[in-house]
């Protein structure tokens, strides 16, 4: 009977938001390490306050309201389910699964980091890309990190439009999927098409396979995007607030970088 439970939560998952884990752990971090930050800049470039909003939110009262519906779907369906995955699940099992898609990942990094122009972080990309998926035995074992010089900073395409000196646009909140900004939006949509899992074109052509693979990632990143969501809500006085402004915050760190 649990068996069936959890394959019909997983199904439900899978339905209803597949693309749930691009918003995986790296979209959020804790506020304390963000609040230490000495300037903030608001989307037209002014300096704002630590703590308040960086991002133009004019969706606001819309995006409470998707908040509201993410956060009880986190907390009545997501969580419950991710405490029976940690349970079956053992910890280097999943860290070797969460490996292999980091390392799946490295065509939008790569991309990344081109269209910056930051080529020695792409040919260290190159380079921890190539040992993963042959030393780490296809990138379930992150071989590259014996070596420091191969571990550049993440990259994204958001991130590339970022550092060109486009502004967020306006900050907004997807069901299932978190928050966003118009910008990191269509970065994530250029992402998409040159990761294998999500092109058809590339390294995966069977429709049921990427979604299969989809499917067992989303699953795989929930333990860690449940906790580092949980670690900022929870003694947020206004939660809406501590996530969007943790968003920002972070993807400001990133551009930065």
């Amino acid at each position: 009977m649990k068996i069936l439970i959890l394959s019909g939560i997983s199904f439900a998952i899978i339905a209803i938001g597949a693309d749930f884990s691009k918003a995986r752990a790296k979209d959020f971090v804790d506020l304390d390490d963000l609040l230490e930050m000495d300037e903030l800049f608001d989307g037209d470039g002014t300096e704002v306050e630590e703590g308040s909003a960086a991002i133009a939110d004019p969706l606001k009262v819309l995006n409470q309201t998707i908040f509201e519906f993410n956060d009880a779907a986190y907390k009545n369906i997501f969580q419950p389910f991710t405490r029976q995955y940690v349970r079956f699940i053992p910890k280097e099992g999943r860290k070797g699964i969460g490996n292999f898609f980091n390392n799946l990942e490295y065509p939008a990094r790569l991309t990344g980091s081109l269209l910056q122009f930051r080529f020695g972080r792409a040919s260290r990309e190159t380079g921890n890309f190539f040992i993963n998926t042959t030393a780490g035995m296809a990138g379930f074992m992150n071989a590259a990190q014996e070596f420091e010089a191969l571990q550049p900073p993440k990259e994204d395409i958001g991130q590339a439009f970022g550092a060109w000196g486009f502004k967020h646009g306006f900050y907004f909140v997807l069901p299932f999927l978190g928050p966003t900004s118009l910008r990191d939006f269509v970065g994530r949509i250029g992402g998409n098409y040159v990761e294998p899992i999500s092109e058809p074109s590339t390294q995966v052509d069977s429709s049921t396979d990427r979604l299969i693979l989809t499917a067992v990632e989303t699953v795989n990143d929930l333990p860690d995007i449940i906790d580092i969501y949980n670690s900022i809500t929870r003694s947020a006085l206004d939660p809406y607030t501590a996530v969007r402004d943790s968003y920002a915050q972070l993807r400001a760190l990133q551009v930065a970088e």
